[in-house]
């Protein structure tokens, strides 16, 4: 059972930390090369390190069981994205060369850079390691059929790309980490505080550089997509808690379904506009979904788990 109070605390402390990165970006302490650097540092040394230094928190009587539903659900993830991207595309009537923008912005998430320090903050440290299993099964699909999308007709990838995207820091920590957990070996207690500390200091640089992204866009520009708002809802609030709901009888463990939901709760990643312009597709419509979804998660995440306690 999640702690209402403590999970709603968590996420104001999460979205003070993005106002004073907003508020720093505006005054010049922060900008794009502090942001690219801080980014760098983030996803492959202190996200990494988090991951590796979650393995000790884990419960190992149930980690076999709770890391294969979360490679399951992480697969299945990916599918359930693109099924309610459909559906929004479809509700939304979107125009058809918006479609698989819409389509793309639905499955490329933020499950890495905000995902697994809000699931930590929410349902604790041993929530690490689950998440990065999410996010390597979502992965293997994202960089193949996700990338697909978008990719000019007949360009084509090659078999062993997807995996090739998937084996990052991050995913090489989660591989360690598990090899630690059900090993029983235990690192050195001077090495787990480093990486714990160095781990800790993740959800704040995310939530900083998120204000710094914030702050770089011209918000009455990015405000007038109307059709953002109503996707956010689909897909960020009304989907998630639907699936809660269907899968609370059949997924065994209230941890796993609980990070299920939460990850797909989260916003449209900052990478949707890279690989919009890298495949000529317009960025700018990704931009302003990354903004939006990322706005709105901080009403939408504690509503979410606010709905999650109540049913």
């Amino acid at each position: 059972m999640v702690d209402l109070t403590g999970a709603i605390t968590q996420m104001v402390v999460l979205v003070a930390i993005t106002v004073v990165g907003f508020a720093a970006t505006k005054l010049g302490y922060l900008d794009d090369h502090v942001k690219a650097k801080l980014t760098l540092l983030l996803l492959n040394v202190t996200l990494p390190c988090m991951i590796l230094g979650s393995a000790g928190d884990v419960d190992v009587s149930s980690a076999g069981r709770q890391v294969i539903w979360s490679l399951g659900l992480g697969a299945a993830q990916f599918f359930l994205l693109l099924i309610t991207g459909a559906l929004c595309n479809l509700v939304l009537r979107t125009p058809f060369e918006q479609r698989p923008i819409y389509l793309f912005m639905s499955v490329c998430t933020n499950t890495g850079f905000i995902g697994i320090p809000v699931a930590a903050a929410i349902y604790g440290n041993a929530s690490v390691l689950l998440s990065s299993m999410f996010i390597t099964a979502i992965s293997l699909f994202f960089y193949s059929i996700g990338i697909a999308l978008i990719s000019p007709k007949g360009t084509r990838q090659g078999l062993l790309a997807p995996f090739k995207a998937a084996v990052n820091p991050s995913s090489i920590a989660a591989v360690l980490a598990l090899a630690l957990l059900f090993s029983g070996l235990h690192l050195p207690n001077v090495i787990e505080e480093t990486l714990t500390t160095l781990g800790g200091i993740t959800g704040p640089i995310a939530m900083l550089l998120v204000g710094v992204v914030v702050a770089g866009l011209p918000l009455r520009e990015v405000v007038s997509e109307w059709r953002i708002y109503p996707f956010a809802i689909i897909r960020q609030l009304l989907v998630p808690a639907a699936l809660f709901v269907a899968l609370r009888p059949i997924v065994p463990d209230p941890t796993v379904l609980g990070v299920f939901t939460v990850m797909f709760a989260m916003p449209t990643g900052s990478m949707a506009s890279m690989f919009a312009a890298q495949y000529g597709r317009d960025p700018k419509l990704p931009a302003k979904g990354t903004i939006l979804t990322t706005v709105a998660s901080f009403a939408i995440i504690p509503a979410l788990i606010l709905f999650m306690t109540m049913v």
